[in-house]
């Protein structure tokens, strides 16, 4: 699989793109979804700041808050995705607000590395069509713990 990551930082985010790719890579690699291996995959991700996450989250969502995260999917299922006939593929994009990610990993006591590796696999499991549940929470945790330890 050829992975492109296209990230765009416009929050106080200091954690380099290498750490985005490998998250997003490892939650591929996790997926089960391995009619992607031969395709070139697309994941853009955005990191905002809180007042911007708020407006999209009340735009698209109807809630006026503030969120971690908001998955714009390309596809609805995995089943969309496997009848794509093109070798290229954009799953969609990935809007992280680092601050409230950051003040979660704080109030709870968790490091914040570990946190955003969690979001992003969440919202990256949303892209590929994973609806919330024990397998998708299982994924995402297994993913963010083997970044972490890598990274140790």
């Amino acid at each position: 699989m050829k992975l492109n990551v296209e990230i765009n930082n416009l929050s106080s985010c200091r954690i380099g793109e290498d750490f985005f790719i490998q998250i997003v890579k490892e939650t591929l690699n996790l997926s089960g979804y391995d009619f992607l291996r031969v395709k070139n995959v697309s994941v853009s991700v955005a990191l905002v700041r809180p007042e911007e996450i708020k407006k999209l989250n009340k735009a698209y969502r109807q809630k006026n808050a503030v969120t971690d995260v908001l998955s714009f999917a390309e596809y609805k299922s995995r089943l969309a995705l496997e009848k794509v006939g093109d070798k290229n593929i954009f799953l969609g994009e990935l809007i992280l607000c680092y601050n409230d990610i950051k003040e979660y990993a704080k109030t709870n006591k968790e490091d914040v590395r570990q946190e955003l590796a969690r979001v992003v696999s969440h919202g990256l499991l949303h892209l590929l069509g994973f609806r919330h549940g024990k397998k998708m929470f299982q994924l995402q945790e297994t993913a963010a713990d083997k970044i972490i330890r890598r990274g140790k």
